[in-house]
């Protein structure tokens, strides 16, 4: 975040704080003028009552002269003017400043009031404007052919409303400041999310590339930002994570299949080189060596293939629709070539028919074909293959009478070339690891118990299809 968005925000801020608290200070003031005008009215009314009682008890008409000079000894207060009017002068009684003991009487044509106190100052015309925008009128009481006029002093007004005007502009010039410091603080508290992330994402343009996760208060109006970057940084988190355990995974893969095609590799090259030698002594020895040169050829072949099956089945995850087939038929198939080849062993098949399956034919005979080898590989007993079904899968079951696997080999089982502690019974360590990625890709499940002594159950759990009805052709 640049430092001049920053400032603009700042300015924005403090500006809109400012305008309200001086809306607020200006409505207080006015308020508080308002009421002090209301007051001078009522104190206006009441001197115009009192003197209105005082005259109308006289019996003659009044006189201008001795009525001001009545009032100037009993009535009259600082801040008042009493304007008295007869046919032949207008008398004003008032006092020019609120200390004088005693108040002036000027003495004037009808019309003319020059001689009254005019207010001074630079804020005298706009307080006397407010005044009477709210009202403030000069009271009038006519007594036979005198007028008497009762009004504020335009001076005393304007002093008085003045002197709290220094304050007023003091009061603003703090809320100005206040306003500033609260925006601030503001200001700080919202972007901060902001500049964090930014930090942050600098960081990463510079090559640091340590997740720091942002602590935020979801509240606040850019806590979404920084949540949503604290998101990205987890996920990233487990990104790298993933890659990891992908490399380590990769380069265990090419070490462990490195070692797979070495052995084979070795026996050959070793064959290949007492050949050349001709250290061939008789037909026997030359049978030998290319029977297992033969022999060595083809578990680098299946090994290869099989390497080549997981690889095309990770590039493609799921399997492609195909039609339901009756895995009942489906397993016999497969297990009856192998129960052909067999001698001495004992390989049983019980099948529910009917059963509908949505599986692809060849992933399905990798991984059957893979748990019964393992069976006949490393058990001597006999092996039973069921399928039958449960509320909403077909369920196949590879039996052996044992030895089963140990818990170390349990927790390993379906990893790529893990092969156990027997390593004198011959394959690749691939055969569990191809059934379990045959299975799940017709989203089925593969799991196995075992008990040292009583032998391995696998058992592959598909879920069940039905067989979709064709439209008859119209011709």
């Amino acid at each position: 975040m640049s430092p001049r968005f920053a400032r603009r925000i700042l300015a924005l801020a403090s500006f809109e704080i400012a305008i309200v608290l001086a809306m607020l200070i200006c409505g207080v003031a006015i308020f508080a003028f308002g009421s002090y005008v209301r007051s001078i009215e009522s104190e206006l009314d009441t001197t115009l009552a009192q003197l209105g009682q005082t005259f109308s008890g006289i019996a003659v008409s009044p006189d201008a002269r001795p009525a001001g000079q009545m009032i100037a000894a009993r009535f009259l207060r600082s801040d008042v003017v009493v304007v008295l009017i007869d046919a032949q002068r207008r008398v004003a009684v008032f006092r020019r400043r609120r200390t004088d003991p005693q108040a002036t009487i000027e003495i004037r044509a009808p019309g003319d009031a020059a001689s009254d106190p005019a207010a001074s100052g630079p804020f005298a015309q706009p307080i006397l404007g407010l005044a009477t925008a709210f009202g403030l009128r000069p009271e009038r009481l006519r007594i036979g052919s005198l007028t008497i006029i009762v009004k504020e002093s335009d001076a005393a007004l304007s002093a008085t409303a003045g002197a709290f005007a220094l304050p007023f502009f003091l009061t603003l010039f703090f809320a100005i400041l206040v306003a500033h410091v609260v925006a601030r603080i503001l200001t700080r508290q919202i972007l901060q999310p902001l500049v964090d992330v930014t930090v942050a994402l600098e960081r990463f343009a510079a090559g640091d590339l340590t997740p720091q996760p942002i602590a935020v208060d979801s509240r606040q109006d850019f806590g979404s930002l920084a949540l949503a970057y604290n998101g990205a940084i987890a996920q990233m988190e487990r990104a790298f994570a993933e890659r990891e355990r992908v490399n380590a995974a990769m380069r265990q893969f090419i070490t462990d299949a490195g070692h797979q095609l070495r052995t084979p590799l070795t026996v050959i090259r070793g064959f290949i080189a007492i050949l050349r030698k001709g250290g061939l002594r008789t037909l026997e020895d030359r049978e030998h060596i290319l029977e297992t040169m033969n022999r060595q050829s083809q578990i680098m072949g299946s090994l290869i293939e099989k390497l080549m099956l997981l690889e095309s089945w990770d590039r493609h995850d799921a399997a492609l629709p195909v039609e339901p087939i009756d895995i009942a038929q489906l397993v016999a198939d497969v297990v009856a070539p192998i129960a052909e080849a067999i001698s001495g062993r004992i390989l049983r098949v019980d099948a529910q028919t009917g059963l509908l399956v949505s599986i692809d034919p060849s992933d399905f005979a990798h991984a059957l074909t893979n748990l019964v080898d393992n069976a006949l590989k490393y058990t001597n007993g006999e092996i039973d293959v069921r399928v039958y079904s449960d509320a909403e899968n077909v369920v196949i079951e590879v039996c052996d009478r044992g030895p089963g696997m140990s818990s170390d080999e349990v927790r390993h089982a379906f990893d790529r070339f893990y092969r156990g502690a027997r390593r004198d019974v011959e394959g690749s360590g691939l055969g569990l690891s191809i059934a379990k990625r045959a299975i799940e890709r017709a989203h089925g499940t593969l799991d196995f118990i075992t008990d040292p002594d009583a032998g391995s159950v696998f058992t592959i759990r598909l879920p069940r299809a039905q067989l979709r009805r064709r439209e008859p052709t119209i011709r």
